[in-house]
């Protein structure tokens, strides 16, 4: 399970992905997965951060273009 504090800070990177984008949905995809990704890049296990992600539109490194 994960933390509260881990939560919001997934849901402060999407909000931070969503104003860097301005109105692109694929680039706030972009952008969200790749701050994501460095963000947590130590974190484990990071299974079940990128399930919760999944919720804001995150795509794993291996999905992507």
């Amino acid at each position: 399970m994960l933390s509260q504090t881990v939560m919001r800070k997934v849901e402060d990177i999407a909000d931070f992905a969503s104003k860097q984008s301005a109105t692109s949905y694929e680039e706030y995809i972009r952008l969200f997965s790749i701050y994501l990704d460095d963000e947590f890049k130590k974190y484990r296990p990071i299974n079940e951060v990128t399930q919760f992600a999944k919720k804001y539109g995150y795509i794993p490194k291996d999905e992507r273009r």
